[in-house]
């Protein structure tokens, strides 16, 4: 929802810190340097929010996104600020890896008007390679949290944001027959480097052979250099999304997009609470034209739409109903030419159909 000044989306930072081990996030790159992130305190939340209202650049209509690159549940007084924000008549967005339980009132789950939960796989193999947790305690923390919005918060909308890797694809189907129920959409989107610093490297062609090497084992590069390469084309005059939303980190620090983190200095521009409306949006990186001008811009908005292969005729038809997904004629013919190609004289079906276009 837009203000008089046009900022789509807020998103505060309550917690910089991960618990997980995910080796393509920005997170990891800033561990190298030895930088873990901190906790915002609830009486700087609420400073942030009453500003921002006083100089008119969000209103009620607004979510507050509690989240950049860190696990809001590590934040011991995650319920404080719910209540805040209830109490201002608005609502937060949240998004988590559930490697911990999180410990929320009931009376303050109606706040949270959509929960992502982040899954790079439905096996201990899987799963452990990118986050580096257990799996049974991850879905067991999920379900406990799942079960309380389900009574006390239905209209809750939950995403599992499922990470496609090449090792993973084979998991899909499972855990889409798991997740399948109500409130529950389920978002496969190629992994990448989740990291625009580290994405710039890999698109000039910087990253260390080594760094290059993993990604190759578990990362579908190809089709991510070809699908940006298709975005940079379509780039001219593309109105990036991050240039309406707002981000800030855990201290309060305003920074270029939801791109970077607290400790990229290039990409910080103040204490928003000494900011305003006009500093707060006429900010300007020079990181934003070639972001747009690669085409990874328009690659991170517009993720690349496919199903993972494996699941059936049915699977995928149930899959695009409910779920709206419009790419499901394309998935069904894939799924009609590998099954005829089980028969006899299948090839031969197979080319005869296209003869007749």
């Amino acid at each position: 929802m837009k203000t008089k000044h046009n900022v789509k989306s807020l998103l505060i930072e309550i917690s910089g810190m991960c618990n997980a081990k995910c080796p393509y996030c920005a997170q990891w790159r800033i561990r190298q340097e030895n930088h873990f992130g901190g906790i915002m305190s609830p009486i700087l939340f609420e400073q942030i929010i009453d500003h921002l209202f006083k100089i008119g650049v969000v209103d009620k209509n607004h979510s507050v996104a509690l989240l950049s690159w860190g696990e809001p549940f590590l934040n011991p007084k995650i319920n404080d600020i719910l209540r805040i924000l209830k109490n201002k008549k608005l609502k937060a967005c949240i998004s988590s890896n559930f490697i911990i339980r999180p410990n929320i009132d009931k009376e303050l789950l109606s706040t949270i008007s959509v929960l992502v939960f982040s899954l790079s796989g439905f096996s201990q193999e899987s799963y452990g390679r990118i986050h580096g947790a257990s799996l049974d305690k991850v879905l067991n923390n999920f379900e406990s949290l799942y079960t309380d919005l389900r009574e006390y918060s239905p209209g809750t909308k939950i995403e599992l944001a499922w990470h496609r890797y090449s090792f993973n694809e084979n998991e899909f189907w499972d855990a889409y027959k798991y997740f399948n129920r109500p409130a529950i959409h389920v978002a496969p989107v190629i992994a990448y480097f989740n990291d625009p610093i580290e994405m710039m490297e890999f698109l000039k062609g910087k990253l260390s052979d080594s760094r290059l090497k993993m990604a190759e084992k578990d990362i579908f590069l190809d089709r991510i250099r070809k699908s940006i390469n298709y975005h940079k084309k379509k780039s001219k005059n593309y109105h990036c999304p991050g240039l309406d939303t707002i981000v800030i980190d855990e201290s309060g620090q305003l920074l270029t997009c939801c791109g970077f983190t607290r400790y990229d200095s290039d990409h910080i521009f103040g204490n928003v609470l000494k900011m305003s409306a006009e500093e707060i949006l006429s900010i300007k990186d020079p990181i934003c034209n070639e972001c747009i001008s690669s085409g990874l811009a328009r690659f991170v908005y517009n993720p690349i739409k496919s199903l993972p292969s494996g699941g059936g005729l049915y699977d995928v038809i149930t899959y695009g109903i409910k779920n709206k997904f419009y790419y499901v004629p394309l998935q069904c013919k894939y799924i009609l030419v590998r099954t005829l190609r089980q028969f006899p004289h299948g090839e031969k079906i197979i080319n005869a159909i296209k003869n007749l276009r």
